[in-house]
């Protein structure tokens, strides 16, 4: 946006902002006040203007004000440009708002003015009208294309929306005028591209490339040349309602298979709804075909602006009187050039674009010729057909009744009729659409008013009930004009009987429910009581619903899962089956409703919950991640739905991660364990060493209570390793450690052979492969979860079981403990005698154990039996190892085990000093080795006294 524009616009709203009349200094210093006041607020107004415009921003919409106009752009700010105070006002108020209506009309403020700027289907140049300097509208005249005088004064503030411009006009007090062009949001197209279209219904049907040398998007359509004027009149029962049309001798049309383009725009904010557009061949003539305004496709987003660049551009046919012959139509369709009016196969169909103010999308839709064919009518969907186009019964030359439409219905006290739901949108439509003209629903007034029936085009709702208690069904009557080969027109009267479903509450929501499948089979269920139903329902519609209520049923879906977005149906879905396979049980066999005692109900009036009964029989292949729910819908003898329930609920299993809760004292908080391997009577020997192994059951609280609960099903979960240092399968060492399996047996000890296959977690030990204990030893393994389902059915994801991947390191506690003086010093004091016993409560020993877990090194044989620990250690004649550092020194004589049964008597080693002068120190080193091969060795001094 250039600068001096906004910068005289400025200029020019001050100018006018300023105008009045001052009579004293007191006035004068008041008015300075305000213009100065204003000239700060419109400068503001104009900058953050002029930042915005330059940021690529775009006016969206121009509203009249009491004061002038306001601008709003496409970022939701708005900005308004004002008369001033004193400023005097034009003939329609202070602000002007010029547009062109769809004939090329000028409008002022949407009042026709009788300027065109071009006739519809002419092509022209859109010149803007301007202010004269005697400050009145000046438009061009089409035929002289000179500017001429108008009847209308000038609004101080105008602006002229034409060809994606919006030209803003401020008359200055002197008569001149200042002039802004403002980009609109036709200017900010950058892409318009036609995807498809719309048939009467709704049903979107895409464009794709053809392949052939023709165009690329082709819609069928059907040309009408009348053969003489034909009228018709439609009318309600009485004749109170009456609409007649007719069309003239040599009329012609065209008829499209698809009521609205589905086109999408770039950027994807910008809003057609405010652009004009119509259909241009290359030549730049208009198709006989009218767009009227675009609305967001509703398919994809409802909203004021399609979020997404798709809009809905319905199409019409255009009524026209100069086309000479049928074969003149066409050839607006086709290069004919044979002159025949028939496609012949060597011609091609003429390329259309859709064009808006400033912007042209390619030239690759046309528009193919079928035939008019008999066209049949339906009401909702095809198993709602009404009477078919052949069996008609003509009355008069050209006008055609039916009785009542044929229904399936028997119902001795009414005629045949349709079923519709209160408020729901009934729609009309044909299977071949582009033989239809017009069409017209008519109801009778009575009916209109006391049913609530509102009609849109070929739709129409019922909005209110009239006679609720016995609801008879009422006539709509549906018109529509045919159109036939020859030239004829065929009017259509059918007849319609509408009855309104009896309806006494709306839908209810229940409280949604969250439901873990149970391990406990039969308590694998849920209820949701239908109070919240009730309670919606006055007391006189319970009252009623209690006497009309005789049926129900309910279905299951799954939330927003079918290819279109919308609730997949799954009741008929197959359940689990007890053997793994889909039985014969479907999903909605889950479901009942139950009396307030939890017993299953005999009549619909005794419904207090809903029940869903799983059973751990929920499919596999219905995923935990997606929401579904049950709608149940109590109904009357005739089948209406009085009411309906829906209880949203969602199903999943627990967490991998609450099988597997790690032990505070192996894992620490993290996933790395450490594992102090301990003795067990299913060890095997490897050398003369017991293989390391470790019970992986204890690294976790409560695994096989967890896995195996009582009176429950099993949950499956298995381990595994690639028995590599750190899980590389590329460690130079090879697989030295796997998981085997605890199997209990009299056979003491079990063989074990560990490998690399799923274990069952509540029976996996990890362990070295023969040989390899002392390479295992203080190495990571990693242990993952090989196979994990819930109840032994419900399989946990990749995800699930990779999160869950841990690492044990084993070591020995026996190696990784301590041994000291009782004191925990490194030092006993003996007398310089013969021979010192130092007996057990002089040393202290402890396993791994941070606090220390004791042990005895010179245990009795019921202390060794008493306590798993001394399973842990390897004794050479029952005993440990104590060798002196010097025997020139201090020598040892004896170890002696703790005896039973004599009081007091504690294990002891002896140990003699050698003929020491004075005091002196000797070590004697005590060595303690255990069952895997590895040993802890302490030097104890000890202090000899003279």
């Amino acid at each position: 946006m250039n600068k001096k524009f906004l910068s005289a616009i400025l200029f020019g709203a001050l100018m006018v902002s300023s105008t009045g009349t001052f009579v004293s200094c007191k006035d004068y210093d008041d008015d300075i006040d305000r213009i100065d006041k204003e000239l700060t607020d419109l400068k503001s107004q104009i900058a953050a203007l002029q930042s915005k415009i330059d940021a690529g921003k775009y006016i969206t919409s121009v509203d009249k004000t009491d004061k002038g106009l306001t601008f709003t752009l496409n970022d939701g700010s708005s900005y308004e440009v004002t008369n001033g105070v004193d400023g005097e006002k034009g003939e329609k108020g202070d602000g002007n708002k010029l547009t062109i209506d769809k004939d090329g009309q000028w409008l002022i403020d949407d009042e026709p003015t009788g300027w065109y700027c071009a006739k519809k289907g002419e092509t022209a140049t859109v010149i803007v009208p301007e202010v004269g300097a005697d400050g009145y509208w000046y438009f061009v005249n089409k035929e002289t294309g000179k500017l001429e005088k108008s009847t209308y004064k000038a609004a101080p503030v105008s602006a002229v929306e034409a060809d994606g411009i919006c030209t803003l006009t401020v008359v200055n007090p002197d008569g001149t005028t200042t002039v802004v062009k403002l980009p609109t949001t036709a200017a900010s197209i950058t892409e318009l591209e036609i995807v498809g279209y719309l048939n009467a219904e709704g049903v979107f049907t895409a464009f794709s490339d053809k392949g052939s040398a023709d165009n690329k998007y082709e819609m069928n359509s059907s040309a009408f040349w009348a053969n003489k004027k034909y009228e018709w009149e439609w009318k309600d029962k009485d004749g109170s309602q009456k609409i007649s049309g007719s069309i003239a001798e040599k009329t012609a049309l065209v008829s499209l298979e698809g009521a609205s383009l589905v086109v999408r725009v770039a950027p994807a904010s910008a809003d057609l709804s405010t652009v004009s557009m119509n259909l241009i061949n290359s030549q730049l003539k208009e198709a006989p075909i009218a767009l009227g305004a675009a609305t967001a496709y509703k398919g994809l987003v409802a909203r004021d602006a399609s979020a997404n660049g798709l809009w809905s551009v319905p199409m019409s046919s255009e009524v026209l009187s100069s086309v000479g012959s049928l074969k003149a139509l066409k050839q607006n369709f086709f290069i004919d050039k044979n002159d025949n009016g028939i496609k012949d196969s060597d011609e091609k169909n003429i390329a259309f674009a859709l064009k808006t103010p400033s912007f042209l999308s390619n030239y690759n839709l046309a528009f193919n010729n079928i035939e008019l064919k008999a066209a049949n009518a339906f009401i909702n969907d095809k198993d709602h057909a009404l009477v078919a186009d052949a069996n008609l019964i003509q009355k008069g030359n050209t006008i055609y009744y039916t009785g009542e439409n044929i229904g399936t219905n028997n119902d001795s006290e009414d005629k045949s009729y349709i079923s519709v739901k209160q408020g729901a949108i009934n729609t009309f439509y044909f299977d071949v659409p582009t033989s239809i003209y017009k069409s017209q629903i008519i109801v009778d007034e009575f009916e209109k008013q006391n049913w609530g029936v509102e009609i849109e085009g070929n739709t129409f709702t019922v909005n209110k009930y009239f006679d609720k208690a016995t609801i008879p069904s009422f006539p709509v009557y549906f018109n529509y004009i045919e159109l036939v080969n020859d030239g004829s027109v065929k009017s259509v009267t059918q007849t319609v009987y509408i009855r309104l479903e009896r309806s006494i509450s709306a839908g209810v929501t229940l409280d949604a429910k969250a439901w873990t499948i149970n391990a406990v089979k039969n308590k694998d269920n849920f209820t949701a009581p239908l109070k919240k139903m009730y309670d919606a329902m006055s007391a006189e519609e319970l009252i009623n619903w209690k006497e009309f209520v005789k049926n129900y049923d309910y279905e299951v879906y799954q939330v927003g899962t079918n290819a279109d977005g919308s609730d997949k149906k799954i009741s008929d879905y197959k359940q689990y089956g007890t053997n793994g396979e889909n039985g014969s049980n479907k999903i909605k066999d889950m479901v009942s409703l139950v009396k307030s005692n939890g017993e299953n109900i005999t009549n619909a009036v005794d419904a207090a919950s809903i029940k869903v009964n799983l059973n751990q029989e929920w499919p596999t292949n219905l995923a935990f991640d997606k929401e579904y729910y049950v709608l149940v819908s109590f109904k009357d003898s005739k089948g209406d739905v009085l009411s309906t329930a829906k209880l949203p609920f969602t199903v999943g299993i627990p967490a991998l991660s609450t099988f597997l809760v790690k032990q505070q004292g192996v894992f620490n908080g993290t996933n790395d364990g450490t594992a102090y391997i301990f003795s067990q009577a299913y060890n095997v020997k490897d050398n003369d060493v017991i293989a390391m192994q470790y019970d992986l059951t204890y690294g976790f609280v409560k695994l096989a209570e967890k896995l195996q609960p009582k009176d429950a099903t099993a949950t499956t979960l298995k381990f595994k390793t690639n028995g590599y240092i750190n899980g590389d399968d590329k460690n130079a060492e090879g697989q030295i450690a796997g998981i085997a399996e605890m199997k209990i047996t009299s056979t003491t000890p079990v063989e074990l052979t560990p490998g690399y296959t799923a274990i069952d977690a509540s029976k996996a030990i990890l362990m070295a492969q023969k040989g390899k204990n002392g390479k295992v030893y203080g190495q990571k393994f990693v242990i993952e979860v090989a196979e994990a389902k819930y109840v032994g059915k419900y399989a946990y994801s990749n995800d699930d079981k990779k999160a869950q991947k841990f690492t044990i390191t084993m070591k020995s506690p026996i190696k990784e403990g301590s041994i000291s003086a009782a004191d925990g010093s490194k030092t006993i004091s003996i007398d310089a005698t013969d021979q010192q016993k130092i007996v057990e409560s002089k040393f202290l020993a402890k396993t791994y154990s941070t606090a220390g877990t004791k042990y005895q090194l010179f245990p009795s044989d019921a202390t060794k039996n008493g306590s798993s620990i001394y399973s842990w250690i390897k004794y050479t004649d029952g005993k440990i190892t104590i060798t002196p550092k010097d025997d020139k020194v201090l020598k040892v004589k004896e170890i002696q085990n703790t005896t039973e049964g004599k009081e007091g008597f504690e294990g002891y080693v002896k140990v003699e000093p050698v003929n020491p002068a004075y005091d002196t120190t000797g070590d004697i080193t005590v060595t303690v080795n255990d069952v895997w091969g590895f040993s802890i060795s302490q030097d104890i001094t000890i202090n000899i006294k003279r």
